[in-house]
């Protein structure tokens, strides 16, 4: 029971930070587009659309989950199936007309974002993990 707690509380945090991150780039997008209002129903939508990135994510890179794929594999099967997702929704939520851009740009801007976001985790796993490192090293010393 208490490790469907802690996968929990862990797949809640992934989709608040993906749903966090949906609003962020809505508001942006919509700064560029003049849109001043937000629909509740599209509210709802990107609600959806976080707890589905929220699930796939943690899917791929749980430890418990896909442990023998490797990072570059799931790295590029995320980019895939989060874009393959929400090309759905902009299809199925019409979403192309109501942001007025063209799916040539949104695939570009999407690829950068993606781009900078893993560079971004990747950053903070490599400078926390060589935090970790040195600390144990001074443990071992200590010893």
């Amino acid at each position: 029971m208490k490790n469907f707690y802690k996968i929990g509380y862990e797949v809640k945090v992934i989709i608040g930070l993906f749903f966090m991150t949906i609003i962020l780039t809505y508001g942006v997008v919509s700064l560029f587009i003049g849109n001043k209002i937000m629909p509740l129903e599209l509210l709802w939508e990107f609600i959806l659309l976080a707890i589905i990135f929220g699930v796939i994510q943690f899917i791929l890179y749980d430890e418990k989950f896909l442990s023998k794929i490797s990072i570059k594999i799931k790295t590029v099967s995320h980019y895939l199936l989060l874009l393959g997702v929400i090309s759905i929704f902009i299809k199925y939520f019409n979403w192309i007309e109501l942001w007025g851009i063209p799916f040539k740009v949104f695939l570009i801007i999407y690829t950068v974002y993606f781009i900078l976001v893993t560079l971004n985790f990747y950053v903070y796993r490599k400078i926390t993990g060589e935090r970790f490192n040195d600390k144990l090293i001074k443990y071992k010393e200590n010893l």
